[in-house]
């Protein structure tokens, strides 16, 4: 009886490589477009989807909350301040992606100013409708807050990390349309 020949480095990158597309076989595309000043108004840059080539094996996204602010009449005096109901928080959106040591880091930045009155990028999640199609289901302006992070187990697919914070109100389910796949891939090399 011969002994097994134990699997080469190459096929065991390939298994790592398809147990990652399996997570992501379920046809979820992320497209991340940078948000740009033009004149006195905003426009979104479709030239270059900033996800592209980073496959996402999950999300999250967090929850929203109402912030509070606190009020305290000075003139009446009291010891107890009062809280009123404020603006609401979209939370935040954390993506897992598989990290290409071809294809490198995302080309994502964060906020060089202190002052920002509009969301950096937009952010569009979809599921493969078509060889042609896009449905999207999730949709916001969104503000870099961290990750491109390398994580890695010996044996498995190296990953990597981005968040980012929700601005204004985000779009949920077939109101964010369809979407042609050629916006996914846009700017690709």
């Amino acid at each position: 009886m011969s002994t097994p020949t134990p699997p080469t480095p190459e096929i065991l990158t390939q298994i790592a490589n398809e147990g990652f597309e399996a997570l992501v076989a379920k046809g979820i595309h992320a497209m991340l477009f940078r948000i740009e000043r033009q004149g006195t108004g905003y426009r979104t840059d479709t030239t270059k989807n900033l996800l592209y080539g980073y496959p996402i094996g999950n999300f999250t996204k967090g929850e929203e909350n109402v912030e509070s602010e606190e009020f305290q009449d000075q003139i009446r005096g009291g010891s107890y301040k009062n809280h009123v109901a404020g603006a609401i928080d979209a939370g935040d959106i954390t993506f897992n992606a598989y990290f290409d040591v071809n294809v490198g880091k995302p080309d994502i930045e964060g906020v060089v100013n202190s002052t920002v009155f509009t969301p950096q990028f937009a952010l569009i999640l979809a599921r493969k409708k078509s060889d042609t199609m896009l449905e999207g289901f999730f949709s916001a302006g969104v503000n870099y807050l961290g990750g491109n992070d390398i994580k890695g187990d010996y044996g498995k697919v190296i990953a990597t990390s981005l968040k980012f914070k929700i601005s204004g109100k985000p779009t949920y389910g077939k109101k964010v349309g369809e979407i042609a796949m050629s916006l996914y891939r846009a700017g690709a090399q």
